[in-house]
């Protein structure tokens, strides 16, 4: 049974990692999951510019070892396809505040993108169930996140782009409940070293979240 948004988040935070999935065909994207799974990651964002994403998230929905969102997600009609698909959680690039009441309605977790102090509190006032900063690399990262919290302690944070291994641990101990995975690495990896390589890679960056969290590996 899919879990509820609040199960949802606090697994999120236990976790952490969010691998999103970017691939030039189903059968990339397919092939991605499944590495990263293996390493250790939970959560999967599918982003709607892969072929054939709403069979993906299909596909990955029967999982018991894994939770699948729709990323990329820019309109209502794109939300409501993702949700019958089985999409669990639903993120936007950009402040798509229409799609909050479209989540909120289905029960399940809606992460609003937004890149500036404005954006942030107008997404958590909408209802966002988490901010996603996007792109978090090219607006000053952990320093940002971290100035953020000052004055908006209770917003939950996702981060995405430029997360790698000399930043994941900072970003989990400043409270970030979502932590991504860009695609751009993690395809590169399993170009690389393949399945294999792709593993190795995640559970490294697994084992630097636990250590960040005291979670004994």
């Amino acid at each position: 049974m899919p879990m509820g948004k609040a199960e949802l988040i606090g697994e999120m935070n236990r976790y952490r990692l969010v691998a999103v999935i970017r691939s030039k065909s189903s059968e990339r994207a397919l092939a991605t999951v499944e590495a990263v799974a293996e390493g250790g990651v939970r959560f999967a964002e599918i982003t709607l510019s892969v072929p054939g994403a709403v069979g993906v998230i299909e596909t990955l929905s029967k999982r018991s070892d894994l939770v699948v969102g729709a990323g990329t997600v820019l309109s209502i009609e794109q939300a409501r396809q993702a949700i019958s698909s089985g999409a669990q959680f639903v993120v936007s690039p950009t402040l798509e505040l229409s799609l909050i009441p479209i989540c909120r309605e289905a029960g399940i977790a809606c992460i609003s993108g937004a890149a500036t102090p404005t954006e942030i509190i107008t997404a958590q006032r909408a209802g966002a169930d988490l901010v996603k900063i996007f792109p978090a690399d090219c607006v000053g990262g952990p320093y940002f996140v971290r100035q953020m919290l000052g004055p908006l302690p209770d917003v939950r944070f996702m981060v995405s782009g430029g997360v790698s291994q000399d930043n994941v641990a900072e970003y989990v101990k400043l409270g970030v409940v979502g932590v991504v995975l860009g695609s751009a690495s993690l395809d590169h990896q399993l170009s690389k070293g393949g399945h294999d390589g792709l593993v190795r890679y995640v559970r490294s960056l697994v084992k630097l979240v636990d250590e960040a969290l005291g979670v004994s590996c």
